[in-house]
């Protein structure tokens, strides 16, 4: 399936009424589902982000930055991140889970989710994959709430890691739309730049890490409970 942003499905396309990334942290959204976000939009679809943490937490030990500074910071950067990739009419909810308590949290996330998706949305989450716990936690209730339906699981750090599971079907973003997806991480300047001379304000993603993130491909694993 193709489109005017020359976005092509190699496998079957993540069809459904309304799109919904459920992201643990601002920036997931982007690196998981950046180019399907806009293929969706492009299609007139409604798009809904549902943001399980602010991601307070990445510089906790900083004594540069605080967690409320790093709250509105992620949200101001995720902003501009949807605007550099074109989706101008997105929804983002946020569900205000502790950054980096999500493991606490599966139970309350999976009762939200149950009452935020429909059985006819294309729903995308992270790869338990991932190692990351809070990514971990979030794939953990997203198949408590699923019922029974289909959703996607999409690799962020296990492409770093190699443990990326075998996809189901990919996105090519092409040329444009990879190119503005590379430009849209570039916003989350809190995850990449340091943000002092300290070890722990140090970048969150490194270079290394954000290459082997920012694929020309999105890739997607379809999972049933």
């Amino acid at each position: 399936m193709a489109t005017a942003l020359d976005l092509r499905w190699i496998g079957p396309a993540l069809d459904g009424n309304r799109f919904v990334v459920v992201a643990p942290h601002p920036d997931d959204e982007v690196l998981m589902a950046g180019g399907a976000m806009r293929w969706a939009q492009n299609l007139g679809r409604a798009v809904l982000i549902l943001a399980v943490s602010d991601g307070e937490a990445s510089h906790r030990r900083s004594a540069r930055v605080d967690p409320e500074q790093l709250r509105t910071r992620r949200a101001t950067e995720r902003a501009e991140a949807l605007c550099r990739l074109g989706l101008t009419d997105v929804e983002v909810q946020c569900l205000r889970v502790p950054d980096g308590d999500c493991a606490s949290s599966v139970e309350d996330i999976a009762t939200v989710l149950r009452g935020q998706l429909r059985p006819s949305d294309a729903v995308v989450g992270p790869a338990a994959e991932d190692r990351h716990p809070d990514h971990v936690a979030v794939a953990r209730a997203m198949r408590m709430a699923s019922g029974g339906r289909r959703w996607w699981e999409a690799p962020t750090w296990a492409l770093v890691h190699g443990t990326d599971p075998p996809p189901t079907c990919q996105l090519d973003l092409g040329r444009e739309t990879w190119r503005a997806k590379i430009h849209a991480m570039a916003a989350f300047e809190s995850q990449l730049v340091a943000l002092g001379p300290d070890e722990c304000d140090g970048p969150v993603v490194h270079a290394h890490e954000l290459r082997a993130m920012l694929r020309p491909v999105e890739t997607f694993a379809a999972k049933t409970a």
